[in-house]
C-alpha cells in the first residue's frame, strides 16, 4: 500500500491511512503520510466503544476527496457511507455483498494470482484517473535521523566495522510453515562470516527464541538483536547491504528503505508477495529444481497442513549462499 501512497499526485497533499495496529508504524515512516488512525478492533469492552467513538470523531472532524479502500474490510464501506468523500474506490470482494459493493463509485476488479500486490493496490487509482503509469512505483518508507542515530551506535557498540558488508538476517516467522530449518541458517551465517561479512540476525521479542537456537548452533557467532521495533529494524537495514529474509514483512521493509533483498519463499505466491522495487532476488524450489515441487505455490500451511513446508526443509544452504555472495560482490 506504500506504493499506492507514493503514486497520489502531489496535489493530493495530506493522507490519511485508517489501519490496524500492527501496521501503524509503517505508515507513520511513509514522508506523505499525515495522520494514521488505528482502528481498535484489538481492544475489549467499554474501552473498544471509547476507542471507535474517539475514532468516528477524528475522522469527522476532516473532509476527504477520496477514499481508496485496499482490503474488503466491511469498515470501509461504511465509512464511505457515513462520512463520504467525494470520490470513492475499491476492489471487487467474493466476500462482500451488494450493499458493501454499492457504497463505492468505482469498483475495480478482484485481486488475481498473476501480477505484484502493489501493481494491483495502484490499480485503485488508475481506475480512479489518478495515476496513468504502466508500472507502479516502489515501496517508500524513511527511517529517521534520531532512530538511525541509535542504530549507528549501536552497531558501534557490536564491534561492527564500516569497512566490512553487512548482512541482516531475518529468519522467523509467526507462521512456522515459512520457516527455513535452524540447521539451513547455521550453515548460512557461518559461511557469511567465514567470508569475513559482518551478519545481524534481527526480529521482535517473539523471535528471539528462534534468533537465540541459531546463534548457538552457530561456530561463528553473529550478532544478535533483542526486541527491536519496526522503527529501529527500518533504520538497521538502512545500514545494511543486504537483507536475507523468509516471505514476511520484512521482504517489503527492505525494499522500502532501498536495501538489495533477497527472499526465500516457500508456499506463498512470490508473484504477489514478492519484493517490490529496488534490488532484489527470490529463491524458491520449482518443478525444475524436483518435480516434487510442482505444487507450490500451494498457498496451504504446510504440506497437508502439516505447519512443516518440504519446499523449504529441502532447500539446500548453498543456493541462498550463491545468492547472498552473488548480490554482496
Amino acid at each position: 500500500m506504500t506504493s499506492a501512497i507514493s503514486a497520489l499526485p502531489k496535489d493530493y497533499q495530506y493522507i490519511d491511512i485508517v489501519c490496524l495496529p500492527e501496521s501503524e508504524p509503517i505508515f507513520k515512516m511513509h514522508p506523505r503520510v499525515r495522520h494514521v488512525f488505528v482502528i481498535p478492533r484489538h481492544l475489549k469492552g467499554f474501552s473498544k466503544v471509547m476507542a471507535y467513538i474517539k475514532f468516528y470523531k477524528e475522522i469527522t472532524s476532516y473532509s476527504y476527496d477520496l477514499l481508496a479502500h485496499f482490503s474488503n474490510d466491511w469498515r470501509g464501506a461504511l465509512l464511505q457511507r457515513i462520512f463520504p468523500a467525494r470520490l470513492s474506490v475499491a476492489r471487487k470482494t467474493h466476500r462482500r455483498g451488494q450493499f458493501w459493493h454499492q457504497s463505492f463509485d468505482i469498483l475495480t476488479e478482484s485481486l488475481d494470482d498473476l501480477r505484484p500486490i502493489a501493481e494491483q493496490d495502484v490499480d485503485l487509482l488508475r481506475a480512479a484517473g489518478l495515476y496513468g503509469k504502466v508500472k507502479a512505483p516502489s515501496y517508500l518508507v524513511k527511517a529517521s535521523i534520531n532512530q538511525k542515530s541509535k542504530i549507528k551506535n549501536w552497531l558501534s557498540k557490536h564491534s561492527v566495522v564500516s569497512n566490512k558488508k553487512l548482512v541482516v538476517i531475518h529468519a522467523p516467522s509467526r507462521w512456522k510453515f515459512k520457516e527455513l530449518p535452524i540447521a539451513t541458517w547455521v550453515n548460512v551465517v557461518d559461511k557469511l562470516k567465514e567470508k569475513k561479512f559482518e551478519v545481524v540476525l534481527c526480529g521482535s521479542k517473539e523471535d528471539l527464541l528462534t534468533n537465540q537456537a541459531i546463534y548457538a548452533l552457530c561456530k561463528m557467532k553473529p550478532i544478535m538483536t533483542n526486541n527491536f521495533s519496526l522503527e529501529d529494524t527500518a533504520a538497521l537495514y538502512s545500514f545494511a547491504h543486504l537483507v536475507l529474509t523468509i516471505d514476511s514483512m520484512s521482504t517489503h521493509l527492505a525494499g522500502a528503505i532501498q536495501t538489495p533483498v533477497i527472499s526465500i519463499f516457500g508456499p506463498s505466491n512470490e508473484k504477489n508477495w514478492g519484493p517490490w522495487g529496488g534490488k532484489h532476488r527470490v529463491i524458491a524450489l520449482t518443478s525444475e529444481d524436483a518435480p516434487t515441487f510442482a505444487c507450490r505455490p500451494c498457498g496451504q500451511d504446510g504440506c497437508e497442513g502439516s505447519k512443516i513446508s518440504q519446499c523449504l526443509v529441502q532447500m539446500n544452504p548453498s543456493m541462498i549462499i550463491h545468492e547472498a555472495l552473488k548480490m554482496l560482490h
